[in-house]
């Protein structure tokens, strides 16, 4: 068994280094969005405990009023508690209906990139060369297009995430937009197999506009916190 040359070490050395950063960069990722959800959790326990507990000392104060109703001090402590209780009640309430809004949002992008990765992995995008002429899948972006109008995702939390959301769906739409002008180029009359090899090929080659789609597709993927 040969052992491999500097040349082919040097392209294993690149592609483990390769490998090494997109694992750093999931992983600090992946520990950011669960820092942030756990701190999203903490922030909700913290405000529903105050809230219940102010109802609660509310309570126990109205029945002692009750019992003795000659010290007038009782009133404005019960109602000062109830009204506190009560805002930050409804901000728990806030809270977790943008959380649910996030998540269920988060939740649809997720689901929407998945049937994009497998829309990429399509027979018809298959690199061997085709014996007919092809009509491609599209990608789709609904979900995504939803979530940057939606207003579910942070101006400070997401900045990041929306940024990344912006660039697929121009993305998305570039692609969807030269895969129209491949159909038209290779459904004409006069093409020739050779030129519709030509055509495929150019759709495969290393730095063509389906790879950088299915990179951007993968990074997307690594940034997308968890719902």
């Amino acid at each position: 068994m040969t052992q491999p040359g500097p040349p082919e070490r040097r392209d294993v050395r690149r592609a483990r280094l390769r490998v090494l950063a997109r694992l750093r960069v999931l992983t600090k990722a992946l520990r950011s969005s669960v820092q942030g959800a756990r701190w999203a959790a903490y922030r909700r326990t913290v405000v529903t405990v105050v809230s219940y507990g102010l109802l609660m000392v509310a309570f126990v104060l109205g029945v002692i009023w009750f019992f003795w109703p000659e010290n007038s001090r009782w009133e404005p402590a019960v109602n000062s508690l109830t009204l506190v209780a009560g805002l930050t009640g409804i901000f728990v309430e806030r809270l977790t209906a943008e959380s649910e809004r996030r998540s269920e949002i988060l939740r649809a992008v997720a689901d929407e990139l998945q049937e994009n990765t497998r829309l990429l992995s399509d027979d018809r995008f298959s690199p061997e060369q085709p014996t007919q002429r092809q009509v491609y899948p599209r990608l789709v972006v609904s979900a995504v297009d939803l979530a940057l109008v939606s207003g579910a995702l942070g101006r400070h939390r997401d900045a990041e995430l929306v940024g990344l959301l912006h660039r697929w769906r121009d993305t998305v739409h570039l692609f969807n937009r030269r895969l129209d002008l491949t159909e038209i180029s290779t459904f004409s009359n006069t093409i020739s197999p050779t030129e519709l090899a030509a055509f495929h090929r150019a759709l495969h080659r290393e730095n063509s506009y389906f790879a950088a789609t299915r990179e951007m597709l993968e990074t997307l993927l690594t940034r997308l916190p968890p719902a």
